[in-house]
């Protein structure tokens, strides 16, 4: 994310403790970029951040599959959000994969975004739920505001759900956002 002084952000570790608020525990989530906007997912389900190098495209393989990269010795299937949100994909190169913790310790998927921005901690009431819309994109659970950015934090068992089905494969559930 951009400062106040217009200057980029590094990303903030995963492990930053951030302090928590004494009224309201603070859930964190990790942003990024992806589709030309911005989205957090629960820091409980990212196993790592990766910059990307090689991504190996996969014939005939889902449209929503990027491709595979070898991530240590073990293969990652990498997803583009776009297509499994069913939104536009946007134009900018995916420069990061966002490796996810779905249940499977043998499961290695991901999806490639844009930007990491940071870390951030966000109190429940400040997650709104989001705009009821018919056939709207799935896996959306809530809306926030950081710094003047609209934020749309994911579940990615929800987002994942329907692609990796198509494999017979089935994700964990953490959870509703914001509760």
């Amino acid at each position: 994310m951009l400062g106040s002084d217009g200057e980029e952000r590094s990303l903030v570790p995963l492990d930053w403790d951030e302090p928590t608020d004494a009224a309201e525990d603070l859930q964190r989530f990790v942003l990024f970029r992806a589709c030309e906007e911005w989205f957090g997912l629960p820091i409980q389900s990212v196993r790592e951040i990766h910059p990307l190098e090689r991504v190996t495209r996969v014939p005939n393989a889902p449209k929503e599959i990027l491709g595979i990269l070898n991530l240590r010795g073990r293969i990652l299937a990498l997803f583009e959000l776009g297509r499994c949100l069913g939104i536009p994909p946007g134009i900018g190169l995916n420069t990061h994969a966002v490796v996810l913790d779905v249940g499977d310790p043998e499961l290695q998927v991901g999806f490639g975004v844009q930007r990491i921005a940071q870390v951030q901690g966000l109190a429940p009431s400040a997650i709104e739920p989001p705009p009821s819309r018919e056939g709207g994109p799935s896996g959306v659970e809530g809306i926030c505001e950081v710094e003047g950015q609209v934020v749309s934090l994911l579940d990615p068992a929800r987002v994942l759900a329907r692609p990796l089905s198509d494999w017979g494969v089935t994700v964990e559930v953490q959870g509703p956002v914001g509760g």
